[in-house]
């Protein structure tokens, strides 16, 4: 029976090795790149994804993941490190870097955005109300009302104005 990617131990050369222990002794690189070469670290020695998530404080499989990105990786690490050992140190830092997500869209158009300050710039009063200022559930009732937004929060509202 084939033996699963997360079971298998990277094998390092002394210079990979060298780098990864420099950065997971690293105090000046970010916590997320320490974590990740101690679990390359700690997988080239044998030791299971369980027993390395409970010493770096991850979840199993969180520690599985770089572990096969490791994995994969390897081979062209080692076309790198025979070429150009000086590009070796950046090539790793760019594998255990996280990967960028593109995240949620925004909810509301720059115009609503700028329609919401506009109508906060302006007096309460001009628009029939009897407060000389806006409180936030007047202001969010007011730009539903004028059909800049169909459902606003008032924290919504909030984090607009707090722009700058």
């Amino acid at each position: 029976m084939r033996k699963k990617t997360i079971d298998m131990i990277p094998v390092l050369s002394d210079t990979i090795n060298a780098v990864l222990s420099a950065f997971s002794k690293s105090r000046s690189l970010p916590a997320s790149l320490v974590k990740k070469s101690r679990i390359i670290l700690l997988a080239s020695q044998g030791i299971s994804n369980q027993s390395i998530a409970s010493q770096v404080g991850l979840h199993y499989n969180h520690v599985a993941t770089w572990r096969n990105r490791f994995l994969a990786a390897l081979p062209s690490l080692r076309e790198i490190e025979a070429g150009s050992p000086e590009k070796l140190e950046e090539e790793i830092r760019l594998l255990l870097s996280d990967r960028k997500r593109p995240g949620a869209p925004p909810t509301f158009t720059p115009e609503q955005v700028l329609a919401i300050i506009d109508l906060a710039c302006k007096d309460p009063c001009d628009l029939g109300y009897e407060a000389s200022q806006w409180s936030l559930p007047l202001l969010t009732a007011e730009i539903k009302k004028q059909g800049i937004a169909d459902r606003i929060s008032e924290k919504s509202v909030s984090r607009f104005l707090k722009m700058r």
